[in-house]
């Protein structure tokens, strides 16, 4: 495992995977990092979806058009969530405050999601694995790619991160 001053210094957004699994113990430690991620209000105003399904990330691709989503082993997409908390202020009988309705409720969601995949983009590194963070997945067709995911309502993606066994190690811009 690289320290984490190599870590985050030498990091580079690699696009090219081998077609290859990452290992069980290594996905757990990047879930372990994000479950890790601090939050605002200790809130996890955030969600990530795993997409390892082929098929799942050929319909991503094709939607999104990145090329690093249908030869990456996991996909990972962080999610700004206010769809949770919302079921649970229901199970418990307790009104929720308009919070994910204010520009500062938008923003703790968009930060922590944003925290969420630099701890797995951190965590992959470390582990020698290869990342490319895609923002396009927020913005190419947020209504195409929750359509396809089936994402609730107070849920909306915020970026994608492809993951795989490094095929490349480009020059550091």
């Amino acid at each position: 495992m690289k320290d984490i001053k190599d870590t985050l210094i030498d990091r580079r957004s690699v696009r090219r995977y081998e077609r290859e699994a990452i290992k069980d113990e290594d996905m757990k430690l990047i879930h372990e990092a994000i479950r890790n991620t601090p939050t605002s209000y200790n809130g996890q105003q955030f969600s990530v979806i795993d997409v390892t399904d082929q098929d799942m990330k050929l319909k991503l691709y094709d939607i999104i058009g990145q090329k690093q989503i249908k030869t990456c082993s996991h996909f990972l997409l962080f999610l700004v969530d206010y769809h949770k908390i919302s079921l649970i202020s229901e199970r418990l009988g307790v009104d929720m405050p308009p919070f994910n309705d204010t520009v500062d409720g938008l923003a703790v969601g968009i930060v922590d999601a944003s925290l969420a995949m630099m701890s797995a983009v951190a965590m992959a590194e470390s582990l020698g694995l290869g990342c490319c963070p895609i923002g396009y997945a927020r913005t190419v067709a947020p209504e195409a790619v929750s359509t396809l995911l089936g994402l609730p309502k107070k849920t909306f993606v915020v970026c994608g991160l492809s993951i795989g066994v490094p095929r490349e190690m480009p020059d550091l811009k």
